[in-house]
């Protein structure tokens, strides 16, 4: 078996036009979660509303992003707790996650929505579906740790 790979998420952004626009031309997975407020999902609570990915320089993060941000996505409910609840994003590129074993970016996706609902028992509240179902996946899911705790409201 391969070593064991650890997914952190050390970077934490305001989910704002200024450092969406950094984003613009990157390719990868993101996620977006409110700064102070947890979601009671039924296993444990956490912040992570929303895991998505973009797939094209042209489709990138920041307009991803972006999308989300105004409702253009057609995400409402990623529109409604942005100016609801502060709200923030980190986002891990494709180049860092090829580590994985994969270069389809619907595998990737995939494999952090089904992690998330191992740990939590649901996906997050605003994916309003799974993704693509991957039926020989290439990612070895046995050898990842993702580190959801990123997303667990922070103790002062």
């Amino acid at each position: 078996m391969q070593n064991a790979i650890t997914i952190s998420f050390p970077e934490e952004y305001p989910f704002s036009e200024r450092p969406i626009n950094l984003l613009r031309g990157l390719i990868g997975i993101y996620f977006i979660y409110l700064a102070d407020t947890a979601i009671p999902y039924p296993f444990r609570q956490s912040r992570l509303i929303y895991i998505g990915m973009s797939e094209s320089k042209q489709n990138s993060i920041g307009n991803r992003l972006r999308g989300h941000l105004t409702g253009q996505s057609g995400n409402l409910g990623l529109m409604n707790y942005g100016m609801r609840y502060r709200t923030r994003f980190t986002y891990q590129s494709f180049e860092l996650l090829r580590v994985l074993g994969t270069d389809n970016l619907y595998e990737l996706e995939s494999f952090f929505l089904t992690d998330f609902m191992s740990s939590f028992g649901c996906f997050p509240i605003c994916n309003g579906q799974s993704g693509i179902y991957v039926e020989s996946p290439l990612i070895d899911a046995r050898r990842v740790t993702v580190l959801w705790e990123s997303f667990d409201v922070k103790k002062e």
